[in-house]
């Protein structure tokens, strides 16, 4: 509306011209990814509390296969679940998919990691009942609304995310270190 309002000969109005980033009360969030080879990817992910104030933050990494399987009855599921992990501190996510084989995802320091399977919630968009209890979105709803029974208790699906909980103080900043590869002992 302020854009139309402006006509052609004003600048554009933008994101900064809210208001909303005066006090500085925002968190950035840095992604960078280094391949050791097209097989294995290391991704670290900053985050920097900007603000003047202690501040919590929901950090989920999110892993997820495509869903083909709903539409193509010869396309063998794939599934995501919680590996065990021989290191202290690492939470594992293992992949395994007819084409591309087995996989794993190394997250450092997760505090608890969410499965659900990556179909539609029907039942929230037409009333319908769900191919699964544990829809797409669960993961949000277990999040934000606090339903933990929107989420997968036995660690298994074709979505999957770390979820991490940090309190930043302010000006500070906190990273998370995930490793993407193909499977081997961790």
């Amino acid at each position: 509306d302020k854009n139309r309002a402006a006509g052609k000969l004003k600048g554009e109005f933008e994101l900064l011209d809210t208001g909303i980033f005066n006090d500085n009360n925002y968190f950035d969030c840095f992604i960078e990814y280094a391949k050791a080879n097209a097989e294995d990817i290391l991704v670290k992910i900053t985050i920097a509390n900007r603000g003047n104030e202690t501040s919590q933050i929901n950090v989920l990494p999110t892993v997820w296969f495509r869903n083909t399987w709903s539409w193509d009855e010869t396309v063998e599921k794939p599934i995501l679940k919680q590996a065990e992990s021989s290191v202290e501190n690492l939470s594992v996510i293992e992949l395994k998919e007819e084409v591309r084989g087995e996989w794993q995802l190394v997250c450092e320091g997760s505090s608890q990691l969410l499965f659900t399977e990556n179909e539609t919630n029907l039942k929230k968009l037409y009333n319908v009942k769900n191919a699964s209890d544990y829809a797409k979105d669960g993961i949000n709803s277990f999040v934000v609304e606090g339903e933990h029974s929107a989420v997968n208790p036995y660690q298994v699906g074709t979505k999957a995310a770390a979820h991490y909980v940090l309190m930043l103080a302010p000006k500070s900043s906190e990273t998370i270190y995930l490793r993407l590869s193909q499977k081997s002992k961790v």
